[in-house]
């Protein structure tokens, strides 16, 4: 088992780097292809340059943006948007302030690939190249679209509409007449950059509202057990990852996950579990107590072997995690302590003495934003455990997560987890996880359209708050350029373009600041 996870592990890094260097390459064959057609391109009618974009032109289809806007309360609209994004924009920088902040605690071993800060599907391997492509040229089209109709019915010209390709479609674009924009109010000026982001932001709380009530209401749990993330299965071949635990001994249902918190199993003794893999249940026993998973060099456990079962500490039976929590709490550290393991798959009984480090020390060295003064008299061995080596939702909960319903019960927290659901594996929804629900219509049909609605929402909401970001190569950018001219007509110091031209400098900086401090400080530290 061993050698088949280390054999997947590489096999998912060759592909990941091998998709990186693909990516590298045509990346770097797009730019020299544009920087050697670009005379020709700037002499062509239909064809210019976004940067290394491509932008292909139509000036014959502005009627679809003039159609559009004379039925939608743009100005309306427009007003409504830059409340919105000044919110968003607030938000999202204080969001870049706070992930900055946790990324200082990161160690190197942990940080996340920097893949995963390109919004690329396929490349970013959270973003799955079908779905995430399809939401991001339809957001942008979308996005682009808005300009265009505030524009136009705040009476500025629009030059023209077309697609933007960079390697490969990636949206469309809007042109107002420069000059136009450039001699308009900023009030109006502002209301246009505004209307982009925020209709990203309202699409995508459209999509959350959907998912949440009707997609939610259609899938029905089979049962009401534990979905296992991960099993170690050298402890318990019988709970196997990507199924759902629907008893344990005389616990089922929903019951299982209080029986996994606080059980009173005899730790090393067997009960009997049941388990559904979607389309059928199978029965089988399993090793009840806390398993060590792991062992952190330089601490008083480092010689304990993994895979065990702690029966007792100083004779004090280990039935569950908070016992063990409570008598590592009680002991002062730096006292020697005995402990009883049942070493598995062999099943033979070990015993190991050890003086123990302190609880301080470790958060102090590891994670000091967790750290607290009490823990300066707990003591603590290095050992991450796990109950029965298993972890897990419980079903019901996945179910509120997944169709984003913890944004109801806790708006600042649900809304973090639904835009990490991706990060997690939970988005596309797995078909193992899937496979535990009923629904009213085809499952391929019904969770197509649950991964389809997720990605329109999750698109939308990012390309939204980014974009709201005060940057200078955002809609951002400008809106808040905008809004401290507006401001200059009341504020004596900033009715001068010099000092508000400062600001915005600061404001860009601050931001590229933190983005490259999030990548390379927990590289570093």
């Amino acid at each position: 088992m061993a050698e088949l996870t280390n054999v997947i592990t590489y096999v998912s890094i060759s592909n990941g780097m091998n998709y990186l260097y693909l990516f590298v390459f045509l990346l770097i064959a797009w730019i020299m292809a544009i920087y050697l057609l670009s005379p020709y391109i700037k002499k062509s009618g239909n064809f210019s340059l976004f940067g290394p974009a491509l932008m292909l032109k139509f000036t014959k289809n502005r009627h679809v943006i003039d159609g559009i806007a004379k039925r939608f309360p743009a100005i309306k609209f427009s007003k409504v948007s830059v409340v919105i994004v000044f919110i968003a924009g607030i938000v999202s920088l204080v969001m870049l302030f706070y992930s900055a902040y946790l990324a200082s605690f990161i160690r190197p071993s942990q940080a996340p690939p920097v893949t995963e800060f390109l919004g690329i599907p396929g490349i970013n391997p959270a973003i799955p190249v079908g779905y995430g492509l399809l939401a991001i040229v339809i957001s942008v089209v979308i996005h682009e679209m808005m300009h265009g109709i505030t524009a136009r019915k705040h009476g500025l010209k629009v030059d023209s509409v077309g697609a933007l390709f960079f390697i490969v479609p990636v949206g469309a674009f809007v042109e107002p007449n420069q000059d136009e924009m450039t001699k308009a109010d900023p009030v109006i000026r502002r209301r246009i950059f505004a209307a982009g982001p925020s209709i990203n932001i309202i699409i995508g709380i459209i999509f959350a509202v959907i998912l949440s009530t009707a997609m939610f209401a259609g899938a029905q749990p089979i049962h009401q057990g534990l979905y296992i993330e991960s099993s170690d299965t050298t402890v318990n071949p019988h709970i196997l990852p990507g199924t759902e635990l629907i008893s344990l001994g005389n616990y089922s249902g929903s019951a299982v996950m209080q029986a996994l918190q606080s059980p009173t199993f005899l730790p090393g003794s067997n009960v009997t579990v049941e388990t559904f893999d979607g389309h059928s249940v199978s029965k089988g026993e399993a090793v009840a107590g806390v398993i060590i998973v792991s062992v952190i060099s330089g601490y008083p456990a480092e010689k304990v072997p993994g895979n065990s079962v702690i029966l007792s500490i100083d004779n004090k039976t280990i039935y569950n995690l908070t016992t063990l929590d409570d008598v590592l709490n009680s002991i002062k550290p730096g006292t020697h302590i005995s402990m009883k393991i049942l070493e598995l798959p062999s099943y033979s009984l070990q015993s190991y003495t050890m003086v123990t480090a302190s609880k301080y020390s470790y958060y102090q060295q590891y994670d000091p934003s967790a750290n607290s003064v009490i823990y300066k008299n707990q003591s603590f061995i290095g050992v991450s455990v796990s109950y029965m080596g298993i972890s897990g939702y419980p079903l019901n909960e996945l179910r509120n997560i997944i169709f984003l319903k913890e944004i109801y019960a806790n708006p600042i927290d649900g809304f973090i987890t639904s835009i990490g659901l991706p990060f997690y594996g939970l988005n596309p929804v797995p078909v193992s996880l899937a496979s535990m629900f009923s629904v009213p219509v085809n499952p391929t049909l019904f969770w197509g359209t649950v991964n389809i609605l997720f990605w329109m929402f999750w698109i939308n909401i990012v390309l939204g708050i980014t974009n709201a970001l005060p940057f200078a190569f955002f809609d951002g950018g400008q809106f808040f350029k905008d809004t401290l001219t507006i401001w200059g007509r009341h504020i004596k110091s900033l009715r001068s373009e010099k000092t508000v031209n400062q600001v915005m400098y600061f404001l860009s900086f601050i931001v590229f600041f933190l983005i490259l401090w999030e990548i390379v400080i927990p590289r570093i530290i």
